[in-house]
This record gives C-alpha cells, structure tokens and sequence, in this order.
C-alpha cells in the first residue's frame, strides 16, 4: 500500500536512503557563464534520479512527483564544501554545427560530432563528497512499490547519479515502512533537513551561518519538453550538525523520522 499524505504534507509512511557520491552538480537557474551549483539538490533532481532507479521513461514521471502527491525531505549529512574545476569542451546541439554526417554506407546514416572547433572554457562549481538522507513518501502505488524493490535489493535500471551523469551515486542505508511522526507542544525546533520557510523566519543561533536557496520543485511535460511549474524557498546550515532553529508560529510540521527532526515539502 502507497503512503497516503495528509493536507499539511506529512505522510502516513515513507522510505528512507543514504545518496552519496564523489562529487555533485545540480546546476543553477539562469547561470550560464560558470556552472554553478546549490547545494541542495532541487526536488525535481531527487525525482529524476529515483526515475532514473525505476526506469521510467523520460517525461513520464512529473506527475508522480507533483507537490500534492509526493512528499520529500532532505537531510545534508556532510559539509557543503564547493571547488571549482574548469573544463573545455565542444558544444552538443545538433542544430549547431557540432555534428556532421558522413558518406552513407548502404542504408545507414553515420553522424559523427565535429570535433575541429575551437573548444570552450566552462567553469563547474562542484560539490565534494556531498552526502544527503532523503526520506520520500508517494501516492503513486505501482511507482512506489517498484522503488522500494530495486532499494532493497540494490538494483537500478540506469544508474543514478547526483547530478551530472559521471557523478554516479552510491545508495545505501535503505530504510522502507518508516512512519513519521508529529512533533508539537515546543517552543523551538531544531530541524536536521532543509526547511522550506524564508530566512527572517529563522532564529539566529551563534556561530551557525544560515544559507537560503530557490529551486525548481516541480515539472510538467510541455510541447515534447518539460518546463517548471513549481519553485521551492528554503534555507539550511552548511554543516551537517548545526540544524536550522525556527518558532513554534512558523508555518511548518515538523515531524520525527529515526532519530532526525525533518520537514516535508
């Protein structure tokens, strides 16, 4: 049976997963000239990845992941420590003149990339060595129960990877039949996961430095594409055992998922 998830965004049950890798890219919105990165992977790369796990086909899974039928936490576990790395490459668009077609042989048609262009100098601000526990909960049934197979048994129809495709992930620590739990009655609470509120609703603490992002959350299919349909605001600390302390009047539901304080979104 799917968790079901109730109209504050908690739901009944959820899996749980340690995703680590080397390195991770989660591109920024609207940068173009150096790639950089959050440091939170966005809602909408945890989805891809995990579609990824399953098999799904591409474009098909936006609405397994919508903002009223899944929810997601996420847990930084390690520093959120970035380098930059230049690199040089070639462009991919075929419509540009990065491709040729060679002389055809019988009834194939060979394409090969040209590879005499002057090449670019790109700037990667990566992740090193990043680390997150994702507890994920979906109402979509067929989808969910396939995920907890392929956890359990350490299986994936395409490799998942953080990011960019060479920066394969390790998925580890899988935890399925979870059930959250609320938390109330405090005064404060410190949260281990992102928080999805702005940061003047935080509350300082001394020699814990606050970082707040925007990132796409949700997607629907549009014209043979995809397109964004929904933006997340959260904040979070850059080390992993400083949580984020927010009032008992803040909008959120905390809620107890082992022995970590998250929220949903």
């Amino acid at each position: 049976m799917s968790p079901k998830i109730d109209n504050d965004g908690v739901p009944d049950q959820c899996l749980s997963f340690t995703v680590t890798s080397s390195w991770g890219h989660f591109k920024r919105v609207g940068r173009t000239v150096t790639k950089q990165t959050y440091r939170i992977p966005p809602r909408t790369t945890i989805a891809g990845m995990v579609a990824a796990i399953v098999g799904a086909d591409r474009d098909s899974y936006y609405n397994t992941f919508g903002i009223e039928n899944a929810a997601m936490a996420i847990t930084p576990l390690s520093e959120l420590r970035t380098i930059n790395i230049p690199t040089t490459g070639l462009g991919t668009d075929p419509d540009q003149d990065v491709t040729t077609t060679v002389k055809k042989r019988r009834n194939f048609s060979l394409t090969y990339q040209e590879t005499t262009g002057d090449r670019q100098l790109h700037a990667y601000e990566v992740l090193a060595d990043p680390a997150y526990r994702i507890d994920l909960a979906l109402e979509d049934e067929t989808f969910y129960e396939q995920l907890q197979e392929h956890l359990v048994e350490g299986t994936s129809v395409y490799p998942p990877s953080l990011g960019k495709s060479e920066y394969l992930a390790t998925i580890k620590d899988v935890e399925i039949d979870q059930t959250p739990s609320r938390i109330d009655g405090e005064s404060t609470y410190d949260i281990d996961s992102v928080v999805p509120i702005s940061l003047a609703e935080a509350i300082p603490q001394g020699g814990v430095t606050y970082s707040a992002e925007r990132s796409p959350a949700a997607m629907e299919r549009h014209t043979g594409g995809r397109r964004t349909t929904h933006f997340d605001d959260y904040i979070f600390t850059q080390q992993p055992d400083s949580p984020v302390r927010v009032g008992s009047g803040t909008e959120i539901t905390p809620v107890s998922v082992e022995d970590r304080t998250v929220v949903f979104r």
